[in-house]
């Protein structure tokens, strides 16, 4: 079940991305940490 709402592309504090609705995807909250921990190291890393 999605839990969580994730940027496709992680947004890097630019405000377009973060807000764009193309830029977000659903995912259960395992994937989501999964994913955000690849990317830049774990969870408010990046």
């Amino acid at each position: 079940m999605a839990t969580d709402v994730d940027h496709i592309e992680p947004h890097k504090g630019d405000k377009g991305k973060f807000w764009a609705l193309g830029n977000l995807q659903a995912l259960c909250h395992r994937c989501h940490s999964a994913k955000t921990a690849r990317e830049d190291g774990g969870f408010g890393n990046g």
